[in-house]
């Protein structure tokens, strides 16, 4: 099958996203990949943060050509603007490469992307991977009384309803779409999380290490972390990634004098087991809102498939996921606590830890994932036939 996938960041960025995973995966299956891009712009987000990544076989990235003066512009909601742009103005790039490379589907995944519904003779997959209507809300700040949100909402609606098929990427997001959706996970690549790889990173600090890796973005706790850093300075806190957030905690680190904490920034994604491998124990520690509720975080994954205890923030849909692997924590001392105890009681987080280990290999593998996907694409291929 030829798929294409409009993505609304470059693909070579820092932020390896669950789109990175299932398209790999989907190469490797021998189907044809077609990804578009934006140009690139100066952005603390780490979508938009570009390192060196090899292009898998089968894979060809494609970059729409964008008025350079309006694309480089700062407008008010510029994130918001620039998405809504580009989608617009790729409209009919986007048709004409349909026909020109016989696309069998296109996936796309938020709500900027509505011009792109009007394009022609292409099944297309809506992939509900966020909160979007959440997210849009703290994106508008204080503008979020206007009509802005009920027009977002009002776009979601009709993406999901005229497309062949709607993914949701947990359960309490395919909830809010009611039995139409079909939910499809994140997971992990086993074979790149190998226990090992990590000691010349480890000689670095003192331990033990606990660790977190993922995007320093709004809904992450970094308080709740910092705090926790702050009572416990006989261990050391590791902090690897990038994104808005991170110059706040830079500046919480130094004026509390958080010695025990260290900021990596971001780091390729074939680094990130090498970090992972290097902690004694690892956090998923959201603050608890709608988008984190409704998230399925690639990092708890990649934790488990490195065999490591995990402490996090009960969420809904994290207590989904859990079979009896993880331990949580919501306050300072409950984190405190869940951290010494797994410290304290290494037989009892052995037993956890490979009962994870287990769930990530039956569940939330992407090579399991990626195959369902590309099923569940021939299904929306075959549904469209059928209603034509």
């Amino acid at each position: 099958m030829n798929f294409l996938f409009p993505y609304m960041a470059r693909w070579n960025a820092i932020n390896w996203t669950r789109y990175h995973q299932i398209f790999s995966q989907i190469a490797k299956l021998g189907h044809q990949v077609y990804v578009f891009q934006p140009p690139s712009q100066r952005s603390e987000e780490t979508n938009y943060q570009e390192i060196e990544m090899p292009i898998p076989a089968n894979f060809h990235l494609n970059e729409i050509a964008l008025n350079q003066t309006l694309w480089k512009m700062k407008f008010p909601l510029n994130k918001l603007v620039k998405k809504g742009y580009y989608s617009l103005a790729s409209t009919s790039q986007v048709q004409r490469f349909i026909r020109e490379h016989q696309i069998d589907v296109m996936l796309l995944y938020n709500i900027p992307q509505y011009p792109l519904l009007n394009v022609k003779n292409c099944p297309i997959i809506f992939d509900f991977a966020d909160d979007y209507i959440e997210m849009l809300r703290h994106e508008l700040g204080a503008l979020h009384r206007l009509q802005i949100l009920r027009f977002g909402q009002y776009l979601l609606n009709r993406m999901i309803r005229r497309s062949n098929m709607t993914l949701a990427v947990s359960k309490v997001l395919g909830d809010k779409i009611g039995n139409t959706a079909r939910v499809l996970p994140n997971g992990v690549d086993l074979s790149e999380f190998k226990a090992g790889s990590g000691a010349e990173i480890r000689q670095k600090y003192e331990k033990p290490i606990i660790g977190f890796i993922g995007s320093f973005e709004y809904f992450i706790d970094f308080n709740l972390i910092l705090k926790a850093a702050a009572k416990m300075r006989d261990k050391t806190f590791l902090l690897v990634g990038s994104g808005r957030e991170l110059n706040w905690i830079k500046s919480r680190v130094e004026a509390e004098n958080l010695s025990n904490v260290h900021l990596t920034g971001g780091v390729p994604h074939n680094m990130i087991s090498r970090y992972i491998d290097a902690m004694d124990i690892c956090l998923n520690i959201f603050k608890k809102t709608p988008v984190s509720h409704s998230a399925c975080p690639i990092k708890l994954f990649e934790y488990l498939a490195m065999k490591k205890p995990v402490i996090s923030t009960r969420l809904d849909e994290v207590e989904r996921i859990n079979e009896s692997f993880l331990y949580y924590a919501d306050t300072v001392d409950e984190l405190q606590a869940s951290i010494e105890r797994i410290l304290e009681h290494p037989e009892e987080s052995k037993s956890m830890i490979e009962k994870g280990y287990r769930v990530v290999e039956q569940k939330y593998n992407w090579d399991i994932i990626g195959r369902e996907f590309v099923r569940l694409a021939e299904e929306a291929v075959a549904k469209r036939i059928c209603l034509n």
